[in-house]
């Protein structure tokens, strides 16, 4: 019987698997891109209990009925465990670690970290410090911390789990679950169709939601994404962007009124001063997914209208002061 049990249960696991590779490769490149900018952003975003869920939400779609998240339940709590993978028998542990003080984290640590032994030991193999470090890069407090962890217990496997890892699950997600979590994407062949109308409906938002003062349009130096420290999620997708700098160049051209363009762009310009106001400070792809979703307004956001949205503002990162001009960045 229990041999049945284990066989069934592996074969929903690897039908799980292979349903997952299918819709995988039927994933364009754009929409990889577009799937894993706004992944960026969300975790950027998450703070605190948010952080977890998401955590959570991607490692239950990553391993379907494999992956065991742990709630708090009465007064015996979670028991120092925030999610259990029983197929690699691995505890994970969630962290903040940047809103903590050096002390206040390696006490937490070590306390969540015998606490795990002592509730879970016999079910573990390798303790996951999972944590939110926009960059994956740890303080050298909580290295060390990690390290002592790893001399004092030979026999348990201590690591890190951070953006690059989480990063790493989030792309065996299947395209049903990324559209129910972030909505129809950008395809190549909605950009490669990206018509003169797609372009109206945005920018006649913008013009209507702000009205801003006369400004010029300036053209802004090589370097510029790098400049901004934007990451690769966010500088790969607005690359794509840059494809329908053309398009856009003749829409405003075309436009009876040739002040236009001026308007639109210090549009945006003026919402990201607002957004570098922001305290605590945004991230630059937080800024990217700020200015994003305003542009995009409260419209219907088909493929078709996030295209419009993606080559609006790459024309305009290019073409004026939003974000900041690299020479004035690497000035000294």
């Amino acid at each position: 019987m229990r041999e049945l049990l284990f066989s069934l249960i592996s074969s929903a696991l690897q039908r799980c698997k292979a349903e997952r590779v299918g819709c995988q490769r039927r994933m364009d490149r754009l929409q990889q891109l577009s799937y894993e900018k706004d992944f960026r952003i969300a975790f950027l975003e998450a703070r605190g209990d948010a952080f977890q869920r998401l955590f959570e939400r991607v490692m239950s779609l990553a391993y379907c009925r494999d992956f065991l998240a742990c709630r708090p339940w009465g007064n015996v709590g979670d028991r120092k465990n925030d999610g259990y993978l029983p197929s690699q028998r691995t505890l994970f542990q969630s962290y903040a670690p940047n809103d903590m003080t050096a002390a206040d984290a390696i006490k937490k640590i070590t306390e969540d970290f015998e606490g795990a032994k002592k509730h879970w030991e016999q079910y573990f193999d390798t303790w996951a410090f999972v944590h939110n470090a926009h960059d994956g890069r740890l303080g050298p407090h909580i290295i060390e911390c990690l390290e002592d962890l790893r001399a004092q217990n030979k026999k348990i496997k201590v690591i890190p789990f951070g953006y690059p890892e989480l990063l790493i699950e989030f792309r065996k997600l299947t395209m049903p679950d990324l559209e129910s979590w972030f909505g129809p994407s950008i395809t190549v062949t909605v950009n490669l169709n990206l018509g003169y109308q797609d372009l109206k409906a945005v920018l006649t938002h913008i013009t209507q939601t702000s009205p801003p003062t006369m400004t010029e349009i300036s053209e802004v130096s090589p370097g510029k994404i790098e400049a901004n420290l934007l990451s690769d999620a966010v500088a790969n997708f607005l690359k794509i962007g840059m494809q329908k700098a053309a398009l856009v160049t003749g829409f405003f051209e075309r436009w009876p009124d040739p002040d236009y363009g001026e308007r639109v762009a210090e549009s945006f310009h003026e919402k990201y001063i607002e957004l570098r106001k922001v305290r605590p400070v945004l991230h630059p792809d937080e800024i990217f997914g700020h200015i994003e979703s305003w542009a995009a307004g409260t419209a219907d956001h088909t493929p078709q209208h996030k295209a419009a949205v993606l080559a609006v503002m790459a024309y305009l990162f290019d073409r004026c002061e939003i974000f900041e001009d690299a020479k004035a960045v690497t000035a000294p």
